[in-house]
């Protein structure tokens, strides 16, 4: 790949003449962000960036052998409201197909819930995350990430 950069010193050097863009008015001047406008234009690109990667790994768990159940799941989830979590147990325990499924599958719905979940605290003004301390009972999050990961339910 041909570096720009590069071809251009060797011109000049060679006495060709470089291409120079002249500005001629403050409005054609390329935009320049520091401080506090870089930081945000880059927190949005990275927002930007990890949306997307969000909607590609779902829609190729969607294409998945798994794509009906997880389904039902995000369907599920996107009503949901915070009294609902005993219903979203009895929902995978019904479903019961993540026993087969692959460890990277699992993880992956573990995230989707944990997304939801932490929506529908928000929209309920609790704290995004409010996991049970030792000798505390389980959440909700933390029954389904046990289940789903194979460990045992008991906090001790």
């Amino acid at each position: 790949m041909k570096n720009p950069f590069i071809e251009e010193i060797t011109a000049y050097r060679k006495g060709k003449p470089m291409r120079v863009k002249v500005v001629r008015s403050e409005r054609e001047a390329p935009k320049v962000l520091r401080g506090a406008e870089l930081a945000l234009a880059e927190r949005n690109k990275q927002l930007a960036n990890s949306n997307r990667e969000k909607k590609s790994e779902l829609k190729a768990l969607m294409e998945g052998p798994w794509s009906i159940q997880v389904g039902s799941v995000i369907s599920f989830l996107r009503r949901m409201e915070i009294s609902d979590g005993p219903s979203l147990l009895a929902l995978l325990d019904a479903l019961d197909w993540f026993e087969t499924a692959s460890h990277g599958v699992r993880l992956q719905i573990l995230g989707i819930i944990d997304d939801a979940i932490v929506r529908i605290r928000i929209c309920s003004g609790l704290a995004p995350v409010d996991d049970a301390l030792p000798g505390e009972e389980l959440t909700i999050f933390q029954m389904i990430r046990a289940k789903l990961n194979h460990e045992e339910t008991i906090n001790e």
